[in-house]
């Protein structure tokens, strides 16, 4: 509205001007024309003075440092009309200065744009602000401490899960080279001291797996402050494991005993009896397997051998009833019906049995007969058949 009247009246200064000018050349009356020129003056100053001002902003400094905390604060100058923003955000102004402090987080710099206003007028400046040497060395110095309490939180929560010894000396000495003391860390750390033995204890039961270490592991876990039950499911485990361990070991004992009766007693039986109580091993033994083996092979030997010696007498039978036969069909031919020479001659042939207490001239009934002489057959004890002789 401001600026149509200001344009109204400018107008007003013309026409007025120009019918001054003519009334001075045409000798007429110019009070109308000056007054109409002398108002329109003052209206159109009037309209400059209700006209809105230029937003203002003025910052001396375009580039700025940081102090060693990384704060910096930026000032400038502004008309009363100015409203100043920073992102959006208002930034407060007083009696045509205004004031903004910024912090950095990182050693990168931050470009910073203010606006001033008035209506739908902006002006804007922008602002760099740097990290300082000392701000930069002060982030490289927290980083260093940041990353020394990762390490000693990493140690920590380690030896948390697991309290050995070893563990344990790791984090504390992490924790005690820290710049600034960590009661937090302190606190839990000597939790982790009072359950190393615990821990340990759990430990050496896993590796001795005998009654006396779970006993003893067990009595400590009940104390733990850390991982408890964990621990109580391992030495559940060892447990699980001794008893295992003492039925294969019963199993063993009575494997061992199957064997040696099977040495000493090689039978069938023995053998088959030891071969079954090795198969129940869960993990079978090479020295009980391998004695078994030997036992079979006895076993095997002593069946070759016993069919050895029944071949070997079934062909001696053979041979003395052939012989026997061939001696009998001889003296049948030559003296049917002759009697045996006498008993008491010399060099007298005779036949024999292999089992018979007698000894005959002539095949007298059933069995083996083989020929002799009569000193062989008396010398053998035997006597003469009453039905020959």
């Amino acid at each position: 509205m401001a600026v149509f009247i200001a344009l109204i009246s400018f107008l007003g200064i013309l026409i007025g001007g120009f019918l001054s000018l003519k009334a001075l050349f045409k000798k007429q009356p110019k009070q109308k024309a000056l007054l109409l020129t002398g108002v329109s003056f003052i209206v159109m100053i009037g309209a400059g003075f209700a006209l809105p001002a230029s937003p203002s902003i003025d910052i001396a400094d375009k580039s700025i440092e940081t102090n060693d905390q990384g704060t910096a604060t930026i000032e400038g100058k502004t008309n009363d009309e100015s409203e100043i923003t920073l992102g959006g955000e208002k930034v407060e102004t007083k009696n045509g200065t205004f004031s903004y402090k910024i912090t950095l987080k990182d050693d990168q710099s931050q470009k910073l744009t203010f606006v001033a206003s008035i209506g739908d007028k902006d002006k804007a400046e922008t602002i760099e602000v740097k990290p300082s040497k000392a701000f930069v060395a002060f982030l490289n110095e927290a980083k260093q401490d940041q990353e020394t309490v990762k390490k000693a939180e990493t140690a920590l929560v380690l030896a948390e899960n697991k309290p050995t010894q070893k563990n344990y000396n790791e984090a504390a000495t992490r924790i005690t080279s820290l710049t600034n003391e960590q009661k937090d860390f302190i606190r839990r750390l000597a939790i982790v001291k009072d359950n190393v033995p615990i821990y340990e204890a759990v430990e050496l039961a896993e590796i001795n797996q005998t009654k006396e270490h779970v006993d003893s592991a067990t009595a400590l876990v009940a104390k733990a402050t850390l991982n408890k039950d964990s621990l109580l499911k391992r030495l559940t485990t060892v447990q699980q494991k001794i008893t295992e361990k003492e039925k294969a070991e019963k199993q063993i004992a009575t494997a061992r005993e199957a064997v040696e009766k099977a040495e000493q007693e090689p039978t069938d039986d023995h053998y088959n009896q030891a071969i079954a109580r090795i198969k129940e091993l869960p993990n079978g033994n090479a020295e009980l397997t391998n004695r078994a083996n030997n036992v079979k092979q006895t076993l095997t030997n002593q069946k070759e051998e016993a069919k050895r010696v029944a071949e070997t007498q079934r062909r001696a039978e053979q041979e003395a009833q052939k012989t026997a036969e061939q001696a009998q069909a001889a003296a049948a031919a030559q003296t049917p019906e002759t009697p045996a020479p006498d008993t008491q001659g010399i060099g007298q042939t005779v036949l024999v049995t292999p089992t018979g207490s007698k000894y005959h001239n002539r095949k007298c009934g059933n069995g083996t007969y083989t020929p002799a002489t009569l000193e062989e057959a008396q010398a053998r004890g035997l006597t003469p058949c009453s039905k020959c002789f």
